[in-house]
């Protein structure tokens, strides 16, 4: 509950400056409109009936600085009868389309955990903010990005789209193919990914998994293990419950066989493979104190990701901004806090 200490603000804006405005009022107004005038970039999301009663649609915000690139955030996007409805992670995620594919068949609809949909639909306008900036260096103008969230997730549609527009057929949830391969299967201390991918002859993997039982003529090819696909899925259950998850994974690694972990969050943040390549990259808060954050994913050979400064306080850049790049005064502040305007 400490207004300092949200962990998903502290992750998502270090190396951010932060200020205090309420630019319902003329004032504030005022000034936003002054910090919009020297600005690459504004990203917001607000529906767009809600952008136009702040005056802070498109054309509103083209009129304070041409070159204004302003990237707007929405459900459903800026047009549509859907544009106006606010949604969640989960609802966006149903009508994208994406859910109905997750999963396997014989159960409902799997939605993705951690709001999937909004960090995907941050990665697309950031991707697409940094075009709109490139163009404008050739045409001198800016203009609006329109991100729908729903939009984004159904852009991964790669082949269910296609598929019914060619077929006119609906591309169902993965088939449970009850083998075990492909599948998560508790292991000694969590689950695993057992896979017949690769080259290697069914007898490998029956050695690395160590039950006699998996050497059975029945299960030497695809076509006998998906006969018999119930009870080979019980050997590896029995077979597997006396592995640990790294072990196996490592040794099916030096068998050249493609086999899996499923890792938690503690998993991640000990893993030595990340660990190798600086993925975590440490920040020291004011209030929250020290923490490791995921860095950023792809590497740079000529730059590496570095954590400034951590995530603002609540208007600790008030001063700086304010008065050192728009002039106001400390008393000019002063009165502006005392007005409720930042």
């Amino acid at each position: 509950p400490h207004p300092e200490k949200s962990v998903p603000f502290l992750y998502n804006n270090t190396n951010k400056r932060g200020v205090t405005l309420d630019f319902g009022s003329a004032t504030g107004r005022g000034i936003l409109n002054s910090l919009l005038q020297s600005a690459d970039v504004l990203v917001e999301s607000f529906s767009p009936a809600e952008a136009e009663a702040l005056s802070l649609g498109y054309p509103d915000l083209e009129r304070v600085n041409p070159a204004l690139v302003a990237a707007s955030i929405t459900p459903f996007g800026q047009t549509g009868p859907y544009r106006d409805l606010a949604s969640t992670d989960i609802v966006t995620c149903a009508l994208s389309g994406l859910m109905y594919h997750s999963g396997d068949s014989d159960r409902e609809p799997l939605h993705n955990a951690l709001d999937q949909s909004l960090y995907v639909a941050g990665a697309n306008a950031a991707a697409a903010t940094l075009v709109a900036l490139f163009q404008r260096l050739t045409t001198g103008s800016g203009q609006q990005v329109d991100v729908s969230v729903a939009e984004c997730l159904a852009a991964h549609l790669v082949q269910a789209v296609p598929y019914y527009t060619y077929l006119g057929a609906i591309k169902g949830r993965r088939q449970v193919r009850g083998s075990g391969f492909e599948e998560l299967v508790p292991a000694r201390d969590g689950y695993a990914v057992p896979s017949v991918q690769g080259s290697q002859p069914w007898s490998v993997v029956a050695d690395l998994i160590g039950l006699e039982e998996l050497h059975d003529e029945r299960f030497a090819t695809g076509a006998g293990r998906i006969e018999h696909g119930e009870e080979l899925k019980q050997l590896l259950i029995k077979g597997l419950a006396n592995w640990d998850r790294k072990p196996l994974f490592q040794a099916s690694g030096e068998r050249r066989l493609v086999f899996g972990m499923a890792q938690d969050a503690g998993d991640l943040f000990h893993c030595p493979h990340l660990r190798e390549r600086g993925f975590f990259v440490e920040s020291e808060h004011p209030v929250a104190g020290r923490a490791e954050y995921p860095g950023m994913a792809p590497k740079l050979s000529e730059g590496d990701f570095q954590i400034r400064m951590p995530a603002p306080l609540l208007g600790q850049h008030n001063a700086e901004v304010y008065c050192e790049e728009l002039g106001y005064t400390p008393g000019d502040l002063v009165s502006l806090r005392a007005l409720g305007v930042i």
